[in-house]
């Protein structure tokens, strides 16, 4: 069809964008950022552990876990979490530790390090840490009042980590933030740690949760530095060994989770390339043939209807000029019943005139004489007999019989058609 490739252009970018929507990964900003953990998701995916991400309309059950993983959120609204790309609930350390403890989960809990400037900037500098003072407050929150924070200066820091003497490797953290070793409470121990301070403690009084202090150890920017990678897999597949079957929980939501497997009530959806078929199952293929139809055939009454557009316009002029005064003959006729419109018609008409020719500030008596008297010049007869319709009309049109209204109005109209305006 004519002119259609504007239109089977939109609905390719109508269809490409369908398939984004229902095909393409659906992951916000954040996960993909220097501080999200996409990264993590992949890696362990690759190395045969399986992962599943948090989601608002999924209620997770703790019995099919085998490690979950969150950060601790902060009250300043700097802080680099996913607080604003997925809206967390009020649940906090408390809520956590004790759903490890009751479900028997292991959890591994970060601190936050980094402010949102990090998701701008793409690159972590001293300005883009968070204030020790406002860490050492969220410590106290959760009541671990007397552990203090340290960093250790504006420097990579490398080590040489084990878990055990055949699992190790090298860990390399920008400004390296630890736990400080002798502000450990009691009862509280350090499961990894460098030599300048603990990464990773546990409490007896919840063998489930480990604090981690540098969240660089699993989130995208660390993970892409020396060995991190692979130290990331000991490191998860040591916490997860009560339950090395389960998928590892990535949690940016923080929601609470089941004690058991819930009951699939629509809540467990996600959406697929398959739901686009759907549209198109039966019966609703028969609703979209039918718009295809009347889309098909407002497209042909368009563009074939009425054919291709004359490129000959040498005849418009006057065919265009018969039928404007066949309408006017026609409408005068139409008035004919009442003299006084007949005379404002006429009137106005010829203003209207003048107006074409001589400007919009010639709608006036004097732009009318105007009128007349170019046409005099033109043809004297002619602009004479229409100023004389005319003004028999104008002047006496509301005291005319039917009958002599009527035999103006004609001649009016013959005398119109025979005169060349001409242009201004």
């Amino acid at each position: 069809m004519r002119k259609a490739g504007p239109i089977l252009i939109l609905l390719a970018l109508v269809g490409l964008a369908a398939l984004a929507f229902f095909g393409l990964s659906r992951d916000n900003d954040f996960d993909h950022s220097p501080l999200g953990n996409k990264g993590l998701q992949v890696w362990l995916e690759a190395k045969g552990i399986p992962v599943v991400r948090s989601d608002p309309h999924v209620v997770r059950a703790g019995s099919e876990l085998s490690l979950r993983i969150l950060s601790l959120p902060t009250s300043e609204g700097a802080a680099s979490t996913p607080a604003e790309d997925e809206e967390k609930g009020n649940a906090g350390f408390e809520d956590w530790a004790s759903e490890a403890l009751k479900q028997g989960l292991p959890t591994l809990i970060a601190m936050p390090k980094w402010r949102a400037s990090l998701l701008r900037d793409g690159i972590a500098g001293p300005s883009d840490l968070l204030d020790l003072s406002l860490l050492q407050g969220e410590l106290d929150k959760i009541n671990f009042s007397g552990l203090r924070l340290q960093r250790n200066g504006p420097v990579f820091e490398s080590e040489q980590l084990g878990l055990s003497p055949e699992r190790s490797g090298e860990v390399s953290l920008y400004q390296a933030q630890t736990f400080d070793r002798a502000s450990l409470p009691e009862g509280c121990r350090q499961i990894l740690g460098l030599s300048s301070g603990a990464l990773i403690i546990r409490c007896e009084d919840n063998e489930y949760v480990d604090l981690l202090s540098d969240p660089d150890l699993l989130n995208n920017h660390g993970l892409a530095l020396a060995e991190n990678a692979g130290f990331a897999i000991l490191l998860i597949n040591n916490l997860r060994a009560l339950n090395d079957k389960g998928p590892v929980y990535l949690d940016a939501t923080g929601a609470p989770l089941d004690d058991t497997k819930p009951e699939d009530e629509g809540r467990s959806y996600e959406r697929s390339g398959s739901d686009l078929k759907r549209f198109f199952a039966y019966p609703l293929s028969i609703i979209w043939g039918t718009l295809f139809v009347v889309v098909s055939i407002c497209f042909w009454r368009g563009f074939w209807r009425f054919g291709p557009p004359l490129k000959d316009a040498s005849g418009n002029i006057e065919l265009s000029k018969s039928a404007a005064i066949e309408a006017t003959a026609r409408l005068l006729r139409l008035s004919g019943n009442d003299g006084r419109m007949v005379s404002q018609f006429v009137l106005h008409l010829l203003a209207d005139k003048a107006q074409l020719l001589f400007g919009p500030g010639a709608g006036n008596e004097a732009g009318i004489d105007r009128l007349f008297k170019r046409l005099a010049r033109r043809d004297h007869a002619a602009a004479q007999a229409l100023h004389s319709s005319a003004q028999a009309l104008i002047d006496r049109g509301h005291l005319m019989k039917s009958a002599d209204l009527h035999r103006n109005l004609e001649t009016f109209r013959k005398s119109l058609g025979s005169v060349d305006f001409g242009s201004g």
